[in-house]
């Protein structure tokens, strides 16, 4: 059947064997389904399809990303991913679909499925980038909460991966601002671990910009707000994977301050944390930091073996972090 409408323009076939309405059979079909079915069965169909497809996010988002609180637990129904790889992929298959679906959300007023359609994208900007896909979303989703959810935990949310997306298409002043907005938002939900995230996203944008030692004054600020919450807290269940990030992070700013020796302690006490926890992307993240340390010092068959340890660990669809692997090689390389 998918052939037969291909063959009739009615579907295009797109590279990854799925297919896609034409522009124009769209818009007529738009046109003719409420007369056809009435302005309930269409609304109906679009909840059921919303409904659909942030099951499948839903269930990818946790798979590309168990150990986050930054994802929702998968849903009891519907089809669950093979593993962490098999979560980016089916994120990366539907984003367009995801983007597109927090738009229409938005539209029919399903503001929860709106905003938990874009919190899903977390894991596919962090691991595989796809910033300018996932940035209408985002801005939209933060739009949005900030009119119906303010001042809440999902709101923080939405602000800190809009500043993270920001930041990382370099978008300063917009970055910070999300950021800023991120931790407001957290602070006056009483989330303190989302504060604390926020503030170590405004370090790792500092960072960015080389301004080194402001960025390990925000992630040591960061580390005494995680400190802060006590073993009786719900949160405390993640103090530990979070202490081992932002001290991974004080290390690259330490790096980048020149205190190498007091970088390589922080960044190989990460990288032993991830590797004992399993956390093969982040147990790779801590070794590019940790081979850069090193090839700082002038160490770089070491770094090298360290390089090439976390290009093992890090799947295909972690291709911007596998392609500053391949640069800091070369850069290893022409001095080993």
């Amino acid at each position: 059947m998918l052939a037969e409408a291909v063959d009739v323009q009615l579907l295009e076939p797109l590279p990854d064997g799925r297919h896609r309405f034409r522009p124009e059979i769209r818009r007529y079909l738009a046109d003719t389904a409420g007369p056809v079915h009435g302005i309930a069965g269409c609304s109906a169909a679009v909840t059921r399809v919303l409904d659909a497809l942030l099951n499948r996010a839903l269930h990818a988002a946790h798979a590309a990303l168990p150990q986050s609180w930054r994802t929702e637990p998968a849903p009891e129904s519907g089809v669950v991913c093979r593993d962490e790889a098999d979560g980016v992929a089916v994120l990366a298959a539907e984003v367009r679909n995801v983007v597109r679906a927090v738009s229409v959300a938005e539209e029919y007023q399903h503001i929860d499925t709106a905003l938990r359609l874009a919190r899903a994208l977390w894991p596919l900007q962090l691991k595989a980038g796809y910033w300018d896909d996932v940035l209408p979303a985002l801005r939209l989703a933060a739009r949005c909460a900030d009119e119906h959810r303010p001042d809440s935990r999902m709101t923080g949310a939405l602000h800190f991966q809009l500043a993270h997306c920001l930041g990382e298409l370099g978008r300063e002043e917009e970055a910070d601002r999300a950021a800023g907005a991120a931790v407001a938002c957290e602070r006056a939900a009483g989330h303190t671990r989302g504060e604390a995230s926020s503030v170590e996203l405004q370090g790792l944008l500092s960072m960015w910009r080389w301004l080194y030692a402001s960025a390990h004054q925000r992630f040591v600020e960061a580390e005494s707000i995680y400190r802060g919450i006590t073993s009786g807290q719900d949160e405390a269940v993640d103090l530990p994977r979070a202490l081992a990030l932002v001290q991974r992070h004080q290390g690259r700013a330490l790096r980048g301050m020149g205190r190498l020796a007091e970088s390589r302690v922080l960044l190989e006490a990460a990288t032993a944390f991830f590797e004992e926890q399993g956390e093969a992307y982040n147990q790779a993240r801590a070794l590019t930091d940790l081979a850069e340390a090193l090839h700082d010092a002038g160490e770089n068959a070491e770094a090298l073996t360290k390089i090439t340890l976390a290009e093992r660990l890090l799947t295909p669809a972690a291709t911007p972090h596998l392609m500053y692997l391949a640069g800091l090689r070369l850069r290893c390389e022409a001095v080993a």
